[in-house]
């Protein structure tokens, strides 16, 4: 009798924790655009430290991603023809590499890069220090993007969704939108 109602009562709190995960799930780890950037400090394979919280005045888009994850390679060649379109426009594109020194060295990464005609910034957040900030877990190719004022453009975006010119129309759509909204300077 004791077990039956442990059982039972054990049932309840998963079930109770499972419905919570669900309600919460989605908006999880995101953020509201009103809300205050969070840190986004990262060393560039060119050595440089760069703070997405000095470039306000401009969109930011930063993407997390792998060299082992295969639709990162398929956004980085989305985001690359993106680059190209948005060139001499107020965006920073960045892409971000979640691996750890031990699984991919600097030049590998560099290599990596090169290979895939990356022309923007490849930095490392080798401890997802910040990449924890959007997601409690590894979900690959993620994007986050900074408005103008240095604030989040929610939702924070996982995956990579085919094909690839939707993908591209989806990220041109945000971009647009972020551009025409004004930033402090603006006011």
């Amino acid at each position: 009798m004791k077990e039956r109602i442990l059982r039972t009562t054990l049932v309840a709190i998963v079930t109770a924790v499972a419905a919570f995960c669900v309600a919460t799930g989605p908006s999880f780890g995101q953020t509201k655009s009103a809300e205050v950037a969070p840190s986004m400090k990262l060393q560039g394979l060119d050595g440089r430290v760069y703070d997405m919280k000095e470039l306000k005045g401009s969109v930011v888009l930063v993407s997390f991603g792998a060299t082992w994850c295969v639709p990162c390679s398929t956004e980085l060649r989305a985001l690359e023809e993106l680059t190209a379109e948005y060139r001499g426009r107020p965006i920073k594109f960045y892409w971000v590499s979640i691996e750890r020194p031990d699984e991919v060295s600097n030049s590998a990464l560099k290599r990596y890069a090169k290979e895939r005609s990356v022309s923007f910034p490849v930095l490392r957040d080798t401890a997802k220090m910040v990449f924890s900030q959007f997601s409690p877990r590894v979900r690959l190719p993620m994007i986050v993007l900074l408005g103008k004022d240095g604030s989040i453009d929610a939702p924070i975006q996982f995956g990579m969704r085919s094909p690839a010119d939707a993908y591209k129309a989806d990220l041109r759509m945000r971009l647009n939108k972020l551009l025409a909204s004004p930033s402090d300077s603006d006011r």
